[in-house]
């Protein structure tokens, strides 16, 4: 069962983390569960395997509501 935590919190998590250029994003999972203690390992694995396969898509839309918003 996942946390209450919203994905999109943790994914907000997980772009600031990829953003930020100091961590492999490989390690990903580990930094969740320290950022979020309440979250087990599984947990932050299957938040970051979503991220993963959203991250594109999710980067995308960003980009294009940016551009519509002129941000």
């Amino acid at each position: 069962m996942r946390s209450l935590v919203a994905d999109s919190e943790y994914f907000a998590f997980l772009d600031e983390l990829r953003d930020s250029g100091t961590v492999n994003t490989v390690l990903a999972a580990s930094h969740l569960v320290r950022e979020y203690p309440n979250l087990r390992a599984e947990e932050a694995k299957a938040i970051c395997a979503d991220w993963r396969a959203t991250y594109h898509e999710r980067r995308t839309r960003l980009a294009k509501e940016s551009r519509v918003t002129g941000l």
